[in-house]
């Protein structure tokens, strides 16, 4: 088992008092993360405050697919990747110009990992979406919690039909959970 707290891999038993429901448990890591070339370009492109750079692609991808990524968090892997790479004086990017790009990634791929876990998980059925902010939430927002197209409830998907972030560049609006084949009945 990895220990992404040390960077080591090693026996170690899970937190004291930590329900782990779904996801990837605290203290488990993976070597490199699930952001494929094809979604960082898709949430690059939709960000759009950056320029058409192949090199600048290359820092945020490679730092974004580091598995430290997930426990330093967007403003610290920003400023990280800042002092090694100077964004600022090579590129012209603000820092939080890129926290808030990091913002977007991470949680794209805790969502993906999320979605993951919860497809390994016994007894599944699928994920419920729901609102993380109703007050800002566009009419394909809406739509997404509010359709039935799989006869399992408002909101509710299969996992061969879980709908993608709506809008690339920003953060993924939703709110998902597992739905239990139990709890359908």
């Amino acid at each position: 088992m990895w220990d992404w707290l040390r960077g080591k891999a090693e026996p170690v038993a899970p937190p004291r008092g930590v329900v782990i429901d779904a996801g990837i448990p605290n203290q488990e890591r993976v070597a490199e993360l699930p952001l494929p070339e094809p979604l960082f370009i898709l949430h690059y492109n939709g960000f759009g405050a950056f320029p058409e750079n192949a090199e600048l692609r290359h820092l945020l991808l490679d730092t974004a697919r580091n598995a430290d990524f997930l426990r330093d968090l967007p403003r610290v892997s920003a400023r990280q990747l800042e002092e090694k790479s100077a964004l600022q004086a090579r590129f012209g990017l603000e820092l939080e110009t890129v926290v808030q790009f990091f913002k977007v990634l991470h949680s794209e791929i805790t969502r993906r990992m999320y979605v993951d876990s919860a497809r390994q998980r016994e007894g599944g059925a699928g994920l419920q979406f729901t609102l993380r902010d109703p007050e800002k939430a566009t009419t394909e927002d809406r739509a997404i919690v509010v359709a039935n197209d799989h006869g399992l409830g408002a909101g509710i998907y299969p996992f061969t039909h879980i709908p993608q972030n709506p809008h690339p560049g920003r953060e993924n609006p939703f709110i998902i959970r597992i739905v239990m084949k139990k709890d359908l009945i």
